[in-house]
C-alpha cells in the first residue's frame, strides 16, 4: 500500500510554488549581487579573485536563504485547510518512553486516556531510577488501557529508539496477524510530557491524513505549553525569570510558525518530516520497515527525522497537521536550550547518510530533493556564511569602504541589515500574533520578532558544537532535565489542623451516589476510578492556569475540583480547593503557587485512599 510520489500528488499540493521558488532565486540573487557583489561596498568587483568567489558564495547563500523563507510565509499564510474524519475507523495507540518521569507522567498518562477514551497508552520504562514506574502502576489500578513496559539494563538506556522498538514489538504481537486492521492501527509517540488537543485523533483520522491509505505517517504542530507562565524559574530571581519567559516564547514562536511553515512546505514538496513528539504512523509501515531495516527506529540521534525519512524512502506519504497539535514543556534556561538543540542538530546531521539511499529508491520529486538536500545542507552553509560574512565585513571596513569613515552613504549596508539579516526573522513575531492568534498586542509581536532574532542566530553556537562532536565521535547524551525536577525535593506545607479535622473520603456518599444512580458496585468502583484517573490531569489544569495568572483558568481548574471532590465526599480536598479560591478573589497569586502543593499532596492521599478501599479491596 505505497504511492508513487511522480505520479500521485498529494491533494494539498499547490503548483503555483515551484513557479514561486524560481522566481524568488531570480529576484533575490539579482538584490543579492546588487548588495554583495556590485555596490563597491565589499571591494571592486573583478579585482581580487579570492574576494571575487566569496562574494558570490555569499550572493549565493544569502539569495537561497531569502527564497526559501519566502517561500516558507508564503505556504505559511496560504495552506489548504485540513478536515476531521472518523477516528473509531482507526485503533489507536501512543508510546510515551520514559527514563526518570516522575515529575510528568502522571499528568501526561492522565491526560491522554481522559481525552481519548479509545486510545491505548503505553508507557516505556526505560529502567528509570525515580517513582516513574510505581506511579503508572496506580494508573493501571484504575484503567486497563494504560500499559507498562519495563525495560532493565543492559538492555535498557540504549537511546529512545530501542525503547520505541521494543515497545513495537508488544503492540505488534497483541495487534494480530491481519494486514487490514495493522494497516488501520495507527501509533503515536508523544514524549513523557506530551498533551494532545482535544481534536487529534478526528483530524489524524482526515481524508488528507489517515482517512487516506496512502499516507503512512503524520506529524501534528507542537505547541508549548508553559507559554504563559509567569515564573518558569521559581527558585531564581527576576532578571532569569525574564529570560526564561522569553526564551519560552522564542520557541513556542519557533515550532507554531518558521517550523510549522517548515512541514507545510514539505506538504508541497512530499518531504514532511516526523518529530520526537506528535508523530502517528500506521502499523503496517512500521511493519514495512521492521522488514527493510531490521527494526522501525533506528539508532540516529534524530531518530524522528530518521523514521520519517526512511517511510519516504519505503515510498509511503507524509503529511503534517497544523490544526491539531501537541503541547509541550518550554526549557526556560539556556544551557539545557543549547545542549539539547546541539543533540538534535547533530541527530539531523548523522542523517545526511541516509540520503544516497532515499535517492536511488525514486520515491523523491525534483521538489522534494531540493527540500531535503537543502535542508541537510543548512548547516555547512551556515558555517560557510560564519567565516565569509565576517571576513569580507572586516575587510570593508579596513579599506575604508564601509562605515563612517569612508564619507559614502551606508545605504546598501542599511539595505542589506534590513532585507537579508532582521526582516527574515522579525516577521515571525507578527505572524505569531496574527496567525496563531495569540493574546498579545503588537507591541509585543515586534518585540518578539526582534527577539527571534537572536534566538535564531543561537544556531551559530550549536551547530559548530555538533559538527565538533560528529568529528571526534561523541554521540552520547545525559538525559534534559524537566523544568519541575528541582522542585520535587522542596517540602509541602501540610495541612493545618482544621483541614485535618476533614475527612479524606466519606465511602458512605460514594456507596449512596451508586445506588440512587445505577443501584450497582460496578458503577461505584467505575465512578471511583473515573476520579482517580483525571485527578493527575486536573491537577496539571490548575497548575498551568496558576502559572500563567489565568484568572479564568484558574477558576474553571478549581471549580473541577472542588465540584468532583464534594460529589465523592473528598471533603479535605473540596475544602483546599475553596481555600485556594479565596486567594484567586485576591488575585494573590504567589499565595496560590505557595498553596498548590499542598493540593497535591491532599489530592495524592485522596486517590490513595479510594485505591485501598474500592480498588484493591
Amino acid at each position: 500500500m505505497s504511492a508513487d510520489p511522480a505520479t500521485d500528488a498529494a491533494p494539498q499540493r499547490n503548483r503555483r510554488v515551484p513557479a514561486l521558488a524560481v522566481l524568488c532565486c531570480i529576484l533575490y540573487g539579482a538584490l543579492a549581487a546588487s548588495v554583495f557583489c556590485f555596490s563597491g561596498a565589499f571591494g571592486q568587483f573583478g579585482t581580487n579573485p579570492w574576494r571575487d568567489a566569496a562574494l558570490v558564495i555569499v550572493t549565493i547563500i544569502s539569495s537561497l536563504a531569502l527564497s526559501y523563507i519566502s517561500l516558507l510565509v508564503y505556504t505559511y499564510l496560504f495552506r489548504a485547510r485540513n478536515t476531521p474524519g472518523d477516528a473509531s475507523a482507526l485503533t489507536w495507540h501512543v508510546m510515551i518512553p520514559c527514563r526518570d518521569e516522575e515529575s510528568v507522567i502522571a499528568e501526561t498518562v492522565s491526560a491522554a486516556r481522559t481525552t481519548f477514551p479509545q486510545l491505548h497508552v503505553w508507557v516505556i520504562d526505560d529502567d528509570s531510577e525515580d517513582s516513574t514506574a510505581s506511579i503508572v502502576r496506580k494508573l493501571q489500578d484504575f484503567d486497563d488501557k494504560v500499559h507498562l513496559i519495563s525495560r532493565r539494563r543492559p538492555n535498557a538506556r540504549t537511546g529512545k529508539g530501542h525503547a520505541l522498538n521494543a515497545a513495537y514489538q508488544v503492540i505488534s504481537a497483541a495487534a494480530g496477524e491481519d494486514r487490514e486492521q495493522r494497516h488501520r492501527t495507527v501509533i503515536g509517540v508523544l514524549d513523557a510530557d506530551g498533551f494532545l488537543s482535544g481534536n487529534a485523533l478526528d483530524l489524524l483520522a482526515g481524508p488528507d491524513s489517515f482517512g487516506d491509505d496512502m499516507v503512512g505517517a503524520v506529524q501534528l504542530e507542537v505547541w508549548m505549553k508553559n507559554r504563559g507562565d509567569r515564573r518558569p524559574r521559581p527558585l531564581s530571581g527576576g532578571l532569569k525569570n525574564l529570560l526564561g519567559k522569553l526564551l519560552i516564547r522564542m520557541q513556542d514562536i519557533e515550532f507554531r510558525t518558521s517550523n510549522s511553515a517548515m512541514q507545510m512546505l514539505r506538504i508541497q514538496t512530499g518531504t514532511v518530516g516526523m518529530g520526537g513528539n506528535g508523530q502517528f504512523t500506521r502499523l503496517s509501515v512500521l511493519d514495512d520497515l521492521d522488514a527493510d531495516y531490521g527494526q522501525p527506529w533506528g539508532k540516529k540521534l534524530s531518530e524522528d527525522y530518521e523514521l520519517g525519512l526512511n517511510i519516504i524512502t519505503r515510498g509511503h506519504r507524509t503529511h503534517y497537521v497544523p490544526e491539531a497539535h501537541v503541547s509541550q514543556e518550554a526549557l526556560p534556561f539556556t544551557r539545557r536550550l543549547l545542549t539539547q538543540r546541539t543533540r538534535w542538530a547533530q541527530g539531523n546531521l548523522e542523517c545526511a547518510e541516509i540520503l544516497p539511499g532515499l535517492r536511488r529508491s525514486g520515491n523523491l520529486r525534483r521538489a522534494g530533493w531540493a527540500e531535503i538536500h537543502y535542508f541537510m545542507g543548512q548547516p555547512w552553509l551556515l558555517m560557510i556564511n560564519l567565516l565569509l560574512g565576517p571576513l569580507l565585513l572586516v575587510l570593508a571596513v579596513i579599506e575604508g569602504r564601509i562605515g563612517f569613515a569612508s564619507g559614502e552613504p551606508m545605504e546598501w549596508v542599511v539595505l542589506l541589515a534590513a532585507v537579508f539579516i532582521i526582516l527574515p526573522y522579525f516577521l515571525w513575531g507578527i505572524l505569531y500574533k496574527y496567525v496563531c492568534r495569540e493574546d498579545i498586542s503588537l507591541l509585543s509581536g515586534m518585540f518578539f520578532g526582534a527577539g527571534y532574532l537572536f534566538y535564531v542566530y543561537l544556531t551559530y553556537l550549536y551547530y559548530p558544537r555538533a559538527m565538533t562532536r560528529m568529528a571526534t565521535g561523541r554521540n552520547s547524551w545525559a538525559k534534559t532535565a524537566r523544568n519541575a525536577d528541582g522542585l520535587l525535593g522542596i517540602p509541602a506545607a501540610g495541612p493545618g489542623p482544621a483541614l485535618l479535622q476533614l475527612p479524606l473520603l466519606e465511602a458512605d456518599i460514594i456507596t449512596s451516589l451508586a445506588e440512587e444512580l445505577d443501584g450497582a458496585e460496578d458503577y461505584a468502583r467505575e465512578l471511583v476510578s473515573t476520579f482517580g484517573l483525571i485527578w493527575p490531569r486536573r491537577f496539571a489544569n490548575l497548575r498551568l492556569a496558576v502559572a500563567a495568572e489565568d484568572h479564568t483558568a484558574t477558576a474553571d481548574a478549581l471549580a473541577s475540583i472542588r465540584v468532583s471532590s464534594e460529589m465523592l465526599g473528598a471533603e479535605r480536598l473540596a475544602q483546599t480547593a475553596r481555600d485556594l479560591g479565596a486567594h484567586l478573589g485576591d488575585s494573590d497569586y504567589q499565595a496560590l503557587r505557595r498553596e498548590l502543593p499542598l493540593v497535591a499532596s491532599v489530592g495524592e492521599e485522596t486517590v490513595e485512599v479510594i485505591r485501598e478501599r474500592f480498588i484493591a479491596a
